[in-house]
């Protein structure tokens, strides 16, 4: 140890170490011809900070990316601003005839939810048609860039801020048209959508004119959602046309499908409102003529006075 302040010999700077570990604290103090070394009763413990990736989830990808993966490790934090660097090795064709060279796609950020968790989105990718080379299978390289940190390896050599994977890659499927009658907000009933994403049905989200809506359950095979009030939407956000219809959209990463339009019931007390409107203009007409027929009698009377 070196001491890092001359006015304070309590105060000392760590150099750098290979290798995390407790090691024994030894005070050294010079005299005029030798030194005097004690070795405390206690151990400084020096500890590995260095970030390690151990695991992905899900292992398995929209073909439009946009997939949130769930990074778990050790030794994330925010500060280093960690980023996602995927690479798709090459695939071939389960006969061996064709070869899709390797694709590397540009680092994408992450966030990080605690130091043993953070998130990340792919990318969109690119792969072979299937026409063209029918089933095959995918491996992809995830690594890490921590700011502040070069590779580090684990005792069998391997970079531990990477981890390689064999992933499936999926298609979403199209949802049909759906048709609902016109939504009763009073009623807060929640609307149907058949849709069977897979893992993906628990990422689905469900837009209607833009604005997210309340998903009530998520089903095997459907969704179940509550429209926002109408008062929320845009009143251009119009479907096929209509302005009295809004776009209901569903969307999973960056794959976004339209399912069809909603309209709104009407609110139930909008005669009894025009009625009140009425009302009140009347009784407004009324008081003004009171009040003219009032101030002529007023008048008529101080210009007899006057005579």
């Amino acid at each position: 140890m070196s001491s890092s302040s001359q006015l304070d010999a309590y105060v000392f700077e760590t150099k750098a170490v290979n290798t995390s570990g407790d090691v024994p604290i030894t005070i050294v103090i010079p005299l005029r011809n030798d030194i005097h070394a004690i070795t405390l009763d206690q151990n400084f413990t020096f500890e590995d900070r260095t970030p390690n990736v151990r695991d992905i989830h899900p292992k398995e990808l929209t073909v439009h990316g946009g997939t949130k993966l769930t990074v778990v490790g050790s030794n994330f934090e925010a500060e280093s601003n960690p980023q996602m660097n995927l690479t798709q090795k090459a695939i071939s064709t389960l006969d061996g005839t064709k070869t899709f060279d390797e694709v590397k796609y540009p680092p994408t950020p992450c966030s990080v939810l605690k130091q043993s968790e953070m998130t990340c989105k792919t990318p969109e990718l690119q792969l072979p048609s299937s026409k063209e080379f029918g089933s095959f299978k995918a491996e992809y390289r995830f690594g890490f860039i921590f700011d502040g940190f070069q590779e580090a390896h684990d005792v069998e050599g391997n970079i531990t801020s990477e981890i390689t994977v064999e992933i499936t890659v999926v298609e979403l499927h199209s949802i049909s048209e759906h048709h609902w009658p016109p939504y009763d907000a009073t009623k807060r009933q929640p609307l149907n959508i058949e849709i069977s994403w897979g893992h993906f049905q628990h990422e689905a989200v469900v837009r209607v004119g833009g604005i997210r809506s309340n998903i009530t359950e998520r089903l095997v095979n459907r969704l179940l959602f509550l429209p926002p009030d109408e008062a929320q939407l845009n009143p251009e956000s119009g479907c096929k046309n209509s302005n009295e219809a809004h776009s209901v959209e569903v969307a999973a990463g960056n794959t976004n499908q339209r399912v069809g339009c909603l309209t709104y019931d009407p609110d139930d007390d909008t005669p009894l409102r025009m009625i009140l409107v009425f009302a009140v203009c009347g009784v407004v007409a009324v008081v003004v003529v009171v009040s003219i027929i009032a101030f002529y009698i007023v008048q008529k009377r101080k210009n007899k006075d006057g005579e």
